[in-house]
C-alpha cells in the first residue's frame, strides 16, 4: 500500500502531487486512495499498469458521457484521464522516451478535450521564441472585473507540463484573473514532442510569453505576475530579474542554484536533470549546471516578491530559498517557510498544505495587483 499521506519515497510523494491537484479537479482522492491500496512502493510495473488502467477507464468514460450530453462530467473524466496518464510515465526512464512521448500525447489529447469543453474558455495558443516555438493555454477568467484583466504567468518545474499545473494554477481564474499556460525549453511538449532541452537563460522564453500577454486586448499589461514552481523557483526569479513589466513574483519553492540545491541535494532526479538538458552524462550536466544560477541576477528583481518553502523538503534544499530571498533586491519581499511537521507545509511545494498555501500566496499577490 502507498500512503501518501506520509511520504517517504517517490512513490508516495508523486502520488501526494496529485491528491493536491485533484482538490481542484485534477482527479479523485478516493480513485486515488483505492488504486493507491493494491500498489507496493517500489513496483515500477504494478504502478505503470494501474495507472494505465484508470486513465483508460476514465477516457472510455468522458466519451460515454459526452455522447450522453454530459458536458461538465464529461470535461471531469477528461482532465482525470489526463493526469492518470502523466502518472503512468513519472518512473519511465531515458530508455523509454518514445514511450513517454506516446504517454504525454495521450494527457495532452484528453486535457485538450476537457479544455474544449470548460467555461470560461481555455484556448489552445502557441508563443513564438526566435526559431522555437512552444505550445500553451490562455485561461479565461471567471467573472472578471470591468477592464484589463490581471494576468498571471504559472511557469512549471523539471517534469510540469503545462496540461498538469492547470490544476495548480486554477484558483487563480477565480480571482478573475487571467492564467497563461505554456511549455517551455525542456518541460512537456517542448521536451517530448519537440526535442528542445532547458536552458539556464530562462528571461529568453519568459520575456516572449510576457511579449504573448502584453499583446493580448483583454490584458491589462501593467498588471502581470509569475508564480514559478518547484524548479521554476529558479526559472520565474532569473526571467523576473530581467524584466520590469513583471510587476509580482511568486516562488512556490525558491531556488538559488540547480546544481547545489537541487542536482547534488536530490540524487534520485539527477536522471530526470540529465534529461532535460538533452539527455547529458552526469560529468556534463554538473559542468551545464553552473550556469543555473542566480548569483549576480537575483540583486536585479526589484519587484515585490514572495518565495514559500518546506522546511523539510526532500527534492530542494531550503537552503537554496534562504539564500535566494537574501540576495533578491527588492524592498518588498517576504520568506515564508512551512516548519511545523503537524501541521503541514514542509514537504516539496507544501503539497499537503496547499488549501492553506494556495490562498496565502494568491491573498499575497491579489494585494499587489
Amino acid at each position: 500500500m502507498i500512503d501518501f499521506f506520509s511520504p517517504t519515497g517517490p512513490f508516495e510523494s508523486q502520488t501526494l502531487r496529485l491528491v493536491a491537484e485533484a482538490q481542484q479537479g485534477g482527479g479523485d482522492v478516493f480513485d486515488i486512495a483505492r488504486l493507491c491500496r493494491t500498489l507496493e512502493p517500489g513496483d515500477k510495473e504494478g504502478w505503470e499498469r494501474a495507472w494505465l488502467g484508470l486513465a483508460g477507464a476514465m477516457e472510455a468514460k468522458a466519451g460515454r458521457e459526452l455522447e450522453l450530453g454530459h458536458r461538465r462530467t464529461a470535461m471531469q473524466s477528461f482532465f482525470h484521464a489526463n493526469q492518470y496518464y502523466r502518472m503512468s510515465d513519472v518512473f519511465l526512464t531515458a530508455d523509454d522516451l518514445a514511450t513517454k512521448k506516446a504517454r504525454f500525447l495521450k494527457c495532452q489529447e484528453n486535457f485538450r478535450a476537457g479544455a474544449g469543453l470548460h467555461l470560461p474558455p481555455i484556448e489552445t495558443i502557441t508563443v513564438r521564441c526566435g526559431g522555437e516555438q512552444y505550445d500553451g493555454y490562455f485561461c479565461h477568467p471567471a467573472n472578471p472585473a470591468p477592464g484589463g484583466w490581471p494576468a498571471v504567468f504559472l511557469v512549471g518545474g523539471a517534469d510540469a507540463f503545462a496540461e498538469e499545473i492547470f490544476f495548480s494554477g486554477r484558483q487563480v481564474l477565480e480571482r478573475g484573473w487571467a492564467l497563461l499556460l505554456v511549455d517551455t525549453p525542456g518541460r512537456g511538449s517542448s521536451l517530448y514532442v519537440k526535442g528542445i532541452p532547458t536552458r539556464h537563460d530562462y528571461e529568453a522564453p519568459v520575456q516572449a510569453c510576457v511579449d504573448y500577454l502584453a499583446a493580448r486586448p483583454e490584458v491589462d499589461a501593467g498588471r502581470i505576475a509569475l508564480i514559478g514552481i518547484s524548479m521554476a523557483g529558479y526559472y520565474a526569479p532569473r526571467a523576473a530579474a530581467f524584466d520590469r513589466r513583471v510587476k509580482a513574483l511568486v516562488c512556490w519553492s525558491g531556488c538559488y542554484s540547480v546544481l547545489d540545491d537541487l542536482y547534488l541535494f536530490c540524487e534520485h532526479l539527477q536522471p530526470t536533470l540529465r534529461r532535460l538538458l538533452g539527455g547529458v552524462s552526469d560529468a556534463e550536466a554538473r559542468e551545464r549546471l553552473r550556469a543555473f544560477t542566480l548569483e549576480g541576477v537575483a540583486g536585479r528583481i526589484t519587484c515585490p516578491t514572495l518565495i514559500t518553502h518546506g522546511a523539510a523538503d526532500r527534492l530542494m534544499s531550503v537552503e537554496g530559498a534562504k539564500r535566494l530571498f537574501q540576495a533578491i533586491g527588492s524592498a518588498d519581499k517576504t520568506l515564508k517557510i512551512y516548519e511545523d511537521p503537524e501541521a503541514g507545509g514542509t514537504v516539496h511545494c507544501s503539497h499537503d498544505y496547499w488549501a492553506h498555501n494556495v490562498p496565502f500566496m494568491l491573498d499575497w499577490l491579489e494585494e499587489r495587483l
